[in-house]
């Protein structure tokens, strides 16, 4: 059997994980960042990101040459796309300090064996670490181990398609919003926000660059049961890839973007809606923690809590809870127990993740109020 051993395990190397390897990098800790995937150069689209926070957390600065391409959102927020992120950590992280790879390794279970932690491997092999932390998203391995009472995302009521398309596929450039870098609009029972971003080469010339949308869209309860994303009661199991999106469900919302959307978002998300790669679908989750740490493991970002993406704010309190964990292991002393290092994290941590999970519920609980008022006047009329 092929067993290992390292001091500090993340399970996990999408960007959650690559950042808690660079803020521990920069902090002295070596780890070793275990992801199921051999290499990832898609996911998600448009993301809000906090450059000052990055530079921080990780000690590598996204507005310093090569920097991360980005456009301004509002406030002190810049917004990028997921595989330009991804691509900005994984490459420092891959040339940083004491971070090492273990790439098309699927953790099937973690185990506190109280004083080491056990990962077992979908492979047979088996890891051992003094630490786990959990980045594996909103399905969480580790999450399962530290709460198995409650391992699953539950659905908020609604879903959002999202699309991510070249400019160039469209008549004519994409006037810059005059309110900033996102465009938002209500109608029907249906949210749309939408943005420029930079091109896949980083170009912010106009058509040149990529323009992204997110749907919200709360009448889709049956397609999400029916294609096996939700459980009967409620929570979130599977996404929409392109292979459950049907050429039905595709006419039906390029009726509904014809009949809701000015120019020139209305002419980007058909584009996207018609693309067979560019168009996916995910039932928003919600996941209130009881817990962020247990013994040796530890959780950050979507494995520790879920939150609406409406709050904007789901990869910027994964680089809070990256820097928190990083400082509370790198301040532990030697003798000290690893556990009261994560205890520290989680006493620190867990009030205020609580509260913001608080904040998405009433975010979607107003949309899904407006939505359902919405959509009963257009019935009635």
């Amino acid at each position: 059997m092929n067993n290992s051993k390292t001091s500090i395990a993340i399970v996990g190397g999408s960007l959650a994980g690559l950042t808690l390897a660079l803020a521990c990098s920069a902090r002295g800790l070596a780890v070793h960042v275990i992801e199921r995937s051999q290499a990832r150069v898609q996911g998600g689209d448009s993301l809000g990101v906090d450059l000052a926070a990055i530079a921080l957390t990780t000690g590598h600065d996204p507005r310093q040459q090569p920097a991360l391409p980005v456009v301004p959102a509002y406030r002190d927020r810049h917004l990028t796309t997921w595989p330009a992120l991804y691509a900005w950590l994984h490459e420092r992280a891959s040339k940083a300090t004491g971070v090492t790879f273990q790439q098309g390794a699927n953790v099937s279970s973690v185990t506190d064996l109280g004083d080491q932690v056990q990962l077992q491997l979908s492979n047979g092999a088996q890891h051992f670490a003094d630490v786990a932390i959990g980045a594996d998203g909103y399905n969480s391995v580790v999450r399962r181990a530290i709460v198995p009472a409650d391992p699953l995302a539950r659905y908020a009521g609604y879903l959002v398609w999202r699309g991510l398309i070249e400019e160039r596929m469209l008549t004519r450039p994409v006037a810059w919003p005059s309110q900033g870098g996102l465009w938002i609009d209500f109608a029907e029972g249906y949210r749309l926000v939408a943005a420029v971003l930079p091109g896949r080469d980083g170009s912010l010339a106009p058509g040149q660059r990529q323009v992204t949308f997110a749907w919200f869209d709360a009448h889709q309860d049956d397609l999400l049961r029916r294609t096996g994303c939700l459980t009967e009661d409620g929570f979130i199991v599977g996404t929409l890839g392109r292979h459950k999106i049907t050429p039905l469900i595709r006419i039906e919302l390029l009726r509904r973007v014809a009949e809701q959307w000015p120019d020139p978002w209305a002419e980007a998300v058909s584009a996207g809606v018609q693309s067979l790669d560019a168009l996916s679908g995910a039932p928003i989750a919600e996941y209130m923690p009881k817990r962020l740490a247990s013994g040796r493991l530890a959780l950050i970002g979507d494995a520790a809590h879920v939150v609406s993406p409406m709050t904007g704010r789901g990869f910027v309190t994964g680089v809070e809870d990256a820097a928190m964990l990083a400082q509370a292991l790198a301040d532990r002393q030697t003798q000290e127990p690893a556990a009261l290092a994560l205890a520290r994290y989680e006493e620190a941590r867990l009030p205020f993740v609580q509260g913001l999970v608080r904040q998405s519920r009433q975010i979607s609980a107003e949309y899904l109020h407006l939505a359902v008022s919405r959509r009963r006047l257009e019935h009635h009329f």
